[in-house]
């Protein structure tokens, strides 16, 4: 069977080189003019009589060396002349020699390059040239050898060039892997899939294969607005990129690490259209087997860099770096390629991570910028979801966008999805909701945020030891954030409810934390986690809530270990030098530290509910006036309990008998402390 010419020339030039070499052993030589005479056919290669005679077959007994070496320094320079001759017949595989020449010329590597890399591309390419690799390796390895040996180079330049910290593997050009062979699924090299898919088409001109290879810069789907929540962290990225672009700078890496699905993508996308770069896209591509591995990635980084080495207004994308991050470590053994990677890199490269925690510190310290980005308030959320559902066609009502955003506290992808859902089922809110919760539930277990029992927090309805109405104004007026309260009283009475009602007068977001967020099961992670909290209320400008204080703020003189202080100090600290307001509110104020008490601006204690806010309560939750003697003789309700009445008195479908209404609240009191009266059984 009769081979293609250009296989035919790749095969006979190869031969040509390894027999030119003077110091390939005679077995070896002998075994190659036997796998060459076994396919004389195939290639329309008539070796020498005497020679054919002289090597035998490839397990022949009768084979005597030094018959062959007579034979074979008689043939040499005819078989040499012979496959020269035969190589100059034929044309030289195009395009993919001129586009690997031209890759070559572009990376400023050296012309043996362009030999080496068209050895590998040929050998997955060319059946016949994939087996003589293997020969030749076999006979005249290691692996570099063999390689120099048949590009015709010497062996000390092959090597440099081809070892993991040498031009072809560190200009991305080359793939290193584990294999012992010179490519295909065993081999030591490959080509990145990006380039690999480009070879063999023909261009007009190298910018029209330079553009193939780097595929259209990526576009983002939102707008600068979007990301509001983080203004400080988004203008600092918009101003370190202009800089070093304008400035022509060196090793520029911007880190943006966060959860998935929190806009760490799209932001480096708007960003760089902000600032007039082309955003072009590495790692992203897949190899034959349907999936890239971390080394084809890294190589395909690495490959993009030196590309848009020239370009003067282009960066480099770069999502989940914790997956290559431990080959930057590894590569070579030394920290030389990393320095070049990420010291050196030519053009800004924007990294985004989902964990940073799986990031090597020797890495994180050579980022120009790391950000953390967390989900949208609830604010931004309603931007966000009004704009996409716009987009997506979806009709939602101011109401159900704001309600959405409350309930949800999703990230910009989560969102962009559950609106698809939506779009694609014909339906509204319901759609959305539901398709968004799927997901939070997925990525995180998380659920949608339970709406507030009462709906809308109302002054009369609290007893509190001072007059709430007086202070929020007083607290608007005044236009200072650096406060602090202490809110302490019975469950249910409204202290987390005026929390919010007080953030919502002074137009902040509202970051609530409970206990269980924030006490860490090791040393040191309940102090991290508390410093994370007052950073994330600094950052996203939120008025912070503790919950459950008496699990923060406990008692020191009661502490048997030595964190238990230091968590509680911590606290303390961080509450002082708070820019913005801060709450803590407790059921159990009997546990607090006392030594904390002086350190907060306002310590406010609410009580249950007297006779006039009981009448209110009725009203509000019942819709009640003119109020049973019985009714607003109870001592110990608060709001809660009435929500609490409420829903039972739905469900049994009592909610408009007033008597009953009474006997349910009547229940409720006499099951708490300072209860009294009779309980019966409602009918």
């Amino acid at each position: 069977m009769a081979v293609s010419d250009i296989e035919r020339g790749l095969v006979t030039r190869y031969i040509a080189r390894v027999l030119e070499r003077g110091d390939l052993p005679l077995r070896a030589t002998r075994y190659i003019l036997v796998w060459l005479n076994e396919r004389a056919e195939m290639f329309n290669i008539e070796l020498p009589s005497p020679i054919v005679k002289a090597i035998g077959t490839m397990y022949s007994g009768g084979y005597k060396a030094s018959e062959f070496e007579k034979a074979y320094r008689k043939s040499r320079e005819k078989i040499i002349s012979l496959l020269r001759e035969a190589a100059e017949e034929t044309d030289r595989p195009e395009p993919l020699a001129s586009n690997i020449e031209h890759l070559v010329s572009e990376l400023g590597l050296p012309k043996s390059a362009w030999k080496i890399v068209g050895l590998v591309a040929c050998y997955t390419r060319y059946d016949q040239v994939q087996y003589l690799c293997d020969a030749v390796t076999e006979v005249a390895g290691p692996l570099a050898r063999a390689m120099a040996i048949m590009v015709g180079e010497p062996s000390r330049s092959v090597e440099q060039l081809i070892a993991p910290s040498g031009d072809l593997p560190t200009s991305g050009l080359l793939q290193l892997k584990e294999g012992d062979e010179v490519a295909g699924y065993s081999g030591r090299f490959a080509i990145p899939n990006r380039v690999n898919n480009c070879l063999d088409q023909t261009y007009d001109n190298f910018d029209d294969l330079h553009s193939a290879l780097l595929g259209e810069p990526a576009q983002s789907r939102i707008e600068l607005g979007d990301y509001d929540h983080v203004a400080l962290d988004r203008e600092l990225i918009v101003s370190v990129l202009k800089g070093a672009v304008d400035a022509g700078a060196e090793g520029v890496n911007i880190l943006l690490y966060g959860p998935p699905g929190s806009g760490k993508t799209e932001l480096t996308k708007v960003a760089a259209e902000t600032v007039g770069l082309s955003l072009y896209v590495a790692g992203e591509e897949i190899s034959a087997s349907g999936e890239s591995d971390r080394s084809e990635r890294l190589s395909d980084l690495v490959f993009s860099m030196r590309l848009l080495a020239s370009a003067k207004r282009s960066a480099i994308l770069f999502d989940e770096m914790e997956d290559v991050a431990w080959q930057l470590l590894r590569r070579g053994g030394s920290k030389v390629f990393l320095n070049r990677l990420l010291e050196k890199n030519p053009v800004p490269v924007l990294w985004t991570s989902n964990n940073i925690n799986e990031i090597d510190p020797a890495l994180l310290r050579r980022m120009t910028l790391a950000i953390e980005l967390k989900a949208p308030p609830a604010s931004q959320r309603q931007k966000i979801l009004r704009r996409v559902a716009e987009r997506h066609d979806v009709s939602l009502t101011d109401e159900e966008i704001e309600t959405l955003a409350a309930r949800l506290d999703a990230t910009p992808a989560i969102i962009e999805n559950a609106l698809k859902a939506a779009r694609y089922s014909g339906g509204g809110v319901e759609a959305v909701e539901r398709a968004a919760l799927g997901i939070m539930r997925a990525v995180s277990g998380q659920t949608a945020k339970r709406p507030g029992r009462i709906p809308e927090f109302d002054l009369k309805l609290s007893a509190a030891s001072v007059k709430l109405d007086n202070l929020t104004s007083q607290l608007e007026a005044g236009g200072k954030l650096n406060f602090s309260l202490c809110l302490s009283g019975p469950p249910g009475t409204g202290k987390s409810a005026y929390a919010r009602h007080l953030a919502h007068t002074l137009n902040l977001e509202v970051l609530q934390k409970r206990a269980s967020d924030l006490l860490g099961a090791f040393v040191g992670e309940s102090e991290k986690r508390i410093a994370d909290a007052f950073e994330e209320a600094r950052e996203t400008k939120s008025f912070l809530i503790f919950d459950e204080a008496d699990s923060l703020l406990f008692d020191r003189s009661q502490a048997t270990r030595s964190w238990e202080i230091t968590q509680v100090n911590e606290m303390l600290t961080w509450m002082e030098e708070h820019p913005l307001p801060v709450c803590f509110t407790t059921n159990l104020m009997d546990r607090m530290d006392s030594a904390s008490l002086r350190r907060f601006t306002f310590h406010i204690r609410f009580d249950y509910l007297n006779r006039q806010a009981l009448e209110r309560a009725f009203n509000v939750f019942f819709g009640m006036n003119g109020v049973h003697e019985d009714g607003l003789r109870l001592e110990n309700l608060t709001p809660g309990d009435f929500a609490q009445a409420r829903k039972q008195a739905e469900v049994l479908g009592i909610s408009q008998d007033m008597t009953k209404v009474i006997a349910l609240l009547t229940d409720i009191s006499r099951g708490k402390p300072g209860g009294f009266g009779t309980v019966g059984f409602v009918k």
